[in-house]
């Protein structure tokens, strides 16, 4: 045998060692973390723990969620831009399949409106941020992601930890198999991108089909996310979502303003003290924060945020994010009044 064909059987057989070797690290059923996991489903919950480490030993680990997660991280030197984070939102294909999806489904909107004292438009808004109304719900293996994240993402395995947990409770409550939910690369499920906890305990079966599917049930999605909102962000009927902003003097007290908490706290009578009011007239017992947009290089846009900003918030906690869903809800209801207002074309 040459020392050529030595050479490539050894760099051959090192690599198929490699190979296995990884394939054994990533052997989620074999791994002790993973172990204790199951036996505490077992313990809490009743789950087969051979069942249960026969899924996670056909779980894969998904190197390309690992490396999203940290380009995701906040980047201290990243100047944020709200106008082109808006611009990536409010544009004509986001706002027609909005105007579609709200003809399709204006009947469910107002129910929801009503039932729940969240507009259709925020409603419209936070589903075509989240999927352009259900057209990119995600293509990740949830179970996987999940798994991948609990494990072997330090930074965020006690969170992901509690997502694993109450994905393998909801799967089995609504007898889906545990490898079968396609999402987000993070984790989200559905119309809405619900997390798994997020589904379990807001999750609405608003088309009254005896269960609740927020991932081919635009029904559901939408009395779910109306449901979030209301339950957990606290929406208040009838107040608006944000107000225009005034600056009093020429040294309004900006930052400490900005140090309040993210939940509004201050009364207009309490912002004014610190030399920031609005052109609007807002009733005196409405709750306040002052909310920041940065432009890159251009000034900061200033707003004040209510109760039902935050509510927002609560869904995904960047101020772009709220934004660009009151503001993306309020293109798609124009766009719509303005199509149903417009003269049908003449006959021929």
């Amino acid at each position: 045998m040459s020392i050529k064909k030595i050479t490539l059987a050894a760099i051959l057989a090192g690599f198929m060692s490699i190979s296995a070797h990884a394939q054994e690290l990533n052997n989620y059923a074999e791994r002790e973390d993973v172990k204790k996991f199951v036996q505490s489903m077992n313990d809490k919950y009743d789950y087969n723990k051979e069942d249960l480490l026969k899924a996670f030993g056909n779980a894969e680990k998904l190197d390309t969620v690992l490396r999203q997660l940290e380009k995701d991280k906040p980047n201290p030197n990243f100047k944020k831009n709200w106008a082109a984070y808006r611009a990536r939102y409010i544009e004509p294909i986001r706002i027609k399949a909005g105007v579609a999806f709200w003809n399709k489904n204006a009947a469910l909107l107002s129910k929801a409106a009503k039932q729940y004292g969240v507009p259709e438009h925020i409603l419209v808004g936070i589903i075509g941020v989240e999927t352009i109304y259900g057209q990119y719900m995600g293509e990740s293996n949830t179970f996987d992601v999940l798994t991948t994240v609990a494990f072997d993402y330090p930074r965020r395995s006690a969170e992901y930890m509690n997502f694993l947990e109450q994905y393998i409770i909801l799967t089995k409550e609504n007898k889906m198999p545990l490898r079968s939910v396609k999402g987000s690369y993070a984790g989200a499920i559905g119309w809405p991108q619900f997390m798994p906890d997020s589904w379990r305990e807001y999750g609405v079966d608003f088309d009254g089909d005896g269960k609740v599917d927020l991932r081919n049930s635009s029904a559901d999605a939408i009395g779910s996310v109306a449901n979030f909102l209301k339950q957990k962000g606290g929406w208040i009927p009838g107040q608006d979502v944000v107000y225009s902003v005034k600056f009093d003097n020429d040294t309004p007290k900006i930052q400490e303003l900005l140090a309040k908490p993210v939940q509004p706290s201050l009364t207009i009578k309490q912002i004014k003290e610190f030399g920031v009011s609005s052109t609007e007239a807002i009733k005196p017992d409405v709750k306040l924060s002052l909310i920041d947009l940065p432009n890159g290089d251009a000034a900061t846009s200033y707003l004040l945020g209510s109760q039902n900003f935050y509510a927002i918030t609560r869904y995904n906690k960047s101020y772009m994010y709220a934004m660009s869903v009151n503001d993306l809800g309020a293109a798609v209801q124009k766009a719509r009044a303005n199509s149903a207002s417009a003269p049908a074309p003449a006959a021929k």
